[in-house]
C-alpha cells in the first residue's frame, strides 16, 4: 500500500470507531473501539514514517524499536501504550471508557505527528 492508501484506512477506521457511537453510554463497544483507535494509529504512524522518513512497515513487530532508530520516541512511547490498551481490550473481563479514552488520546497525538 502507498500513503494515500494508509491514511485512506485510517480515515475509514476512524469513522467506523466514530459510528460506534459514546462508549460511556453504551460501554459493551469499548474493546472494539480502543481495537479501531489501535488499527487507525498503525496505519498513522506509517503515514508518518513514510512522509518524515521515507521508511514504510506493513507490520506491527519491531515497531517502537525502528521508532526510537528514527528518533521518534514520543510516537514509540504512544504506540507501546496503545499495544497495552489493545492487549487488555482482548483478554480483560471489563474494558471501560475511561480506557477508550486513554487509547483515544495516544491515537490523537499520533494522528498530529503524522499529518503535521
Amino acid at each position: 500500500m502507498n500513503e494515500a492508501c494508509h491514511r485512506q484506512r485510517a480515515l475509514d477506521i476512524e469513522q467506523s470507531v466514530a459510528d460506534l457511537g459514546n462508549p460511556s453510554a453504551t460501554p459493551h463497544i469499548c474493546a472494539l473501539a480502543i481495537e479501531g483507535y489501535w488499527g487507525a494509529s498503525f496505519r498513522w504512524i506509517v503515514v508518518g514514517c513514510i512522509r518524515k522518513h521515507t521508511w514504510h512497515t506493513v507490520m506491527e513487530a519491531e515497531l517502537v524499536h525502528r521508532l526510537h532508530a528514527l528518533d521518534e520516541p514520543q510516537v514509540a512511547s504512544d504506540w507501546s501504550v496503545l499495544e497495552l490498551c489493545q492487549m487488555n481490550a482482548r483478554s480483560a473481563s471489563q474494558v471501560t471508557p475511561v480506557d477508550v479514552m486513554y487509547a483515544k488520546k495516544r491515537w490523537q497525538r499520533i494522528r498530529h505527528w503524522a499529518i503535521d
